[in-house]
């Protein structure tokens, strides 16, 4: 099915906003410096995506999941939504065990 792996990405991108959301891990905590830090990880690694296909060490995967739809040569349109989704899942990670740590301290 044409455009399920962009789909798969959205719906795993909106259970880590409503993990965030109900925790207030990460943007619901400092929603400017968040924006901020997650713009700042997008920014990376799109730069890294367009040196390796400048390289030629990424091209334009085939596939029936994927929607065909390019942003740029050899990037598509999922790149984007998983960088940013992977972005976001890091910070809500990091932020979550930041939290949890004093608590297990606490605890031993």
């Amino acid at each position: 099915m044409r455009g399920w792996y962009v789909l798969a990405l959205v719906v795993s991108l909106a259970g880590v906003v409503l993990l965030d959301a109900r925790h207030r891990l990460f943007v619901w905590h400092r929603p400017r410096r968040a924006l901020a830090v997650l713009a700042a990880g997008v920014a990376m690694f799109l730069c890294w995506d367009a040196v390796a296909i400048a390289r030629g060490i990424f091209e334009r995967g085939r596939g029936d999941a994927l929607l065909g739809v390019e942003v740029a040569p050899h990037l598509p349109v999922e790149e984007l939504v998983f960088v940013t989704f992977f972005s976001y899942l890091t910070m809500v990670v990091f932020t979550g065990a930041l939290r949890l740590l004093p608590m297990r301290e606490a605890g031993s």
